[in-house]
């Protein structure tokens, strides 16, 4: 936010005042740069006049922002057996609860438990420390740019460049830009806090399988993601369309958005079904691994056909 300018204005109380006028209001943003220099709008899920822990721990808050198609976290939870579990019982659950009890205020957990609030067991002991950081429990990025990826080091994303210059976690082919990112013992530990919570309700056989499927997923959404990548490298080295070699935008063409949309809506979903237990069909046919497939042999064929049509116009 920034004051540019002031503005008069009549009031019912006091006559003509001056206002600031800001640009970039109204913004309730969690990143907003604050007048004072503060960052942040608690607003964004407590809401501004209520300032309701309630409405922050309900899954609903979490939807406005993320309910897909890039990031579908609302629609997998809604349709994971944690949801349908929420759907039917939230209403005799309590939610004002400092700290919240796992077991006796809630019976299965909403965003808000498994990321954020100050969660305790039965004994009254701590499972998990209140944070507003919101990857404080998250070792994996799931949300692709261009592949899932270790989280960022900073908040502040735009200082990130790969190995290109692009400002992007990860390269074309695959590998992070490590030096932006968290390391191998920062992810262990987040994935202990996140396990942490799990580990109340679950056995410790269902949450380490869990693990290994998240994990395995994540790399099976990684490498199609770098099967259809290929394919759109080679159109730009045959001249079907202009990419970085080019000096020009790899996400401008037709084909890039073609390509785009096998990592950034269609790996993200299969990611999201097997992070939060299930999601219904979201991990297959509901935009998962049917259309992500679907996407690579059509980038496959769109590649025969022009090549067919026309020779090699290598730049």
């Amino acid at each position: 936010l920034k004051v540019t300018g002031k503005k008069s204005r009549d009031t019912a109380l006091a006559g003509t005042l001056e206002f600031p006028t800001i640009d970039g209001w109204p913004n309730q943003g969690v990143g907003r740069v604050n007048l004072d220099g503060t960052l942040g709008s608690c607003a964004a899920c407590h809401t501004r006049h209520q300032f309701s822990i309630e409405t922050a721990r309900k899954p609903y808050t979490c939807k406005e922002c993320h309910v897909g198609p890039d990031v579908p976290a609302f629609k997998v939870y809604e349709t994971s057996k944690h949801g349908n579990i929420y759907s039917s019982k939230h209403a005799e659950w309590e939610f004002k609860a400092v700290p919240w009890t796992i077991g006796k205020d809630f019976t299965a957990p909403t965003c808000a438990a498994c990321h954020v609030s100050l969660v305790v067991n039965t004994d009254g002991e701590v499972v998990a420390p209140r944070s507003h950081q919101m990857n404080d429990r998250l070792p994996w990025r799931l949300f692709g740019l261009i592949y899932a990826h270790p989280h960022p080091l900073q908040p502040d994303t735009t200082l990130i460049r790969n190995k290109n210059g692009l400002p992007l976690p990860t390269d074309l082919d695959g590998g992070f830009a490590a030096r932006h990112l968290i390391g191998a013992a920062e992810m262990d530990q987040r994935r202990q806090a996140l396990q942490a919570v799990c580990l109340n309700c679950h056995g410790a056989a269902w949450v380490e399988g869990h693990w290994a499927r998240l994990e395995s997923t994540v790399r099976e959404t990684n490498a199609k993601t770098l099967a259809a990548t290929r394919i759109l490298k080679e159109a730009w080295s045959t001249g079907l369309a202009a990419g970085l070699d080019q000096k020009a935008s790899p996400f401008d063409e037709a084909v890039e958005r073609r390509w785009a949309d096998t990592w950034l809506i269609y790996a993200n979903t299969v990611r999201f079904a097997s992070a939060m237990g299930g999601g219904g069909d979201y991990g297959v046919f509901a935009e998962g691994r049917y259309q992500l497939n679907k996407r690579i042999v059509d980038l496959h064929d769109w590649m025969e056909l022009r090549q067919s049509q026309s020779p090699s116009k290598k730049p």
